[in-house]
């Protein structure tokens, strides 16, 4: 329910009196109505409940603290960051940002404590108030903090260092930030073959395509996952990769055998409808399936056309099924015509 301008005032009075009631459920009661009537300058008497006996009081003056600290409370946050309580210190850190600049002595400290909790917190504070702080924090044991720091980072320089970092995470943060800058060293192409080969992938595909270095894409051909496969039938689509013998080779023997269908899918060359042809009859049969998938309602090249009826007879029920399908296709476009 709202309150009144005119009524505000007594209103907080009378609520604030009432948190010093002897009676415990007159004291929630008041908490929970300075908490609608929601003016900062109850933020002193809920400071005070910090030293209660019942936890839930000490719950509710953190609620409060956060709620209402700003940039005129730092007197409060450095109360906060000297108190023995983790949470209360955890707190201090969260809230420093709200102050400023004025807040990097506190952080300061509270990067050096001794609770990891809030070593990161300040840590993670700190870069928002002061990206000055970055070199300093790359440094860090910790490689939480690292990860932060390079998160905040916009320096190529550190990035590209920090992608040789000894923990996946940092590297990762590295990889998040080139990305998100549009930068793309050679030096990704070291991470193409680790567990962050798809992020390195998008950022490096466009330029290894244009560049021309094949043999690095048919690395990637190898052994894809499922989201590589599509980064990689992205990447090719409208490029001339069928003269490119590694690639072909590579996606020939991939591990995945739905890499080739899928980077034939859109091809209408000669040289796709051959391979297409060999696969037919000589693919793996999930490969020789997604093959014949693939060409539902497009133009058959004649040489696959002439192996529809034997594939329509193929042991594999799904090679069977699509090859007599696409033979009943073909003749209906032949009565049509």
């Amino acid at each position: 329910m709202g309150c009144c301008p005119l009524c505000l005032g007594p209103m907080l009075q009378f609520e604030l009196q009432r948190l010093k009631h002897k009676d415990v459920r007159q004291r929630r009661m008041a908490v929970r109505r300075l908490f609608e009537i929601d003016d900062s300058t109850a933020l002193t008497a809920f400071i005070e409940l910090l030293e209660a006996d019942d936890d839930w009081f000490v719950e509710k003056a953190i609620d409060a603290i956060r709620r209402w600290v700003d940039s005129s409370h730092r007197k409060e946050v450095v109360m906060l960051s000297v108190r023995s309580e983790t949470r209360l210190r955890h707190l201090a850190a969260e809230l420093s940002p709200r102050v400023g600049v004025e807040a990097l002595p506190i952080l300061s400290t509270l990067c050096s404590d001794t609770e990891n909790s809030v070593r990161r917190e300040a840590w993670k504070s700190r870069l928002k108030v002061d990206a000055g702080t970055i070199p300093v924090a790359i440094e860090n044991e910790d490689h939480v903090i690292r990860k932060m720091a390079t998160s905040h980072s916009g320096d190529t320089d550190i990035l590209e260092r920090m992608l040789s970092d000894e923990h996946l995470r940092v590297r990762e943060a590295a990889l998040d930030q080139m990305m998100s800058i549009g930068h793309s060293p050679a030096l990704l192409n070291q991470l193409l073959d680790g567990p962050l080969r798809n992020k390195a992938a998008k950022l490096r595909l466009p330029l290894l395509i244009e560049s021309g270095e094949t043999s690095m894409i048919a690395r990637l051909c190898t052994d894809p996952d499922s989201a590589m496969r599509n980064l990689i039938a992205k990447n090719l689509y409208d490029v001339d990769w069928l003269s490119w013998n590694d690639v072909v080779d590579a996606a020939r023997e991939s591990t995945d055998p739905l890499l080739l269908p899928q980077l034939l899918r859109s091809r209408r060359e000669p040289e796709a409808a051959a391979i297409q042809h060999d696969l037919l009859l000589n693919g793996r049969p999930s490969s020789r399936a997604r093959i014949l998938e693939h060409l539902h309602g497009r133009p058959i090249p004649e040489s696959i056309l002439k192996l529809l009826p034997s594939l329509s007879e193929d042991s594999d029920l799904l090679i069977a099924q699509s090859a007599s399908s696409l033979m009943a296709d073909s003749r209906a476009l032949e009565t049509d015509a």
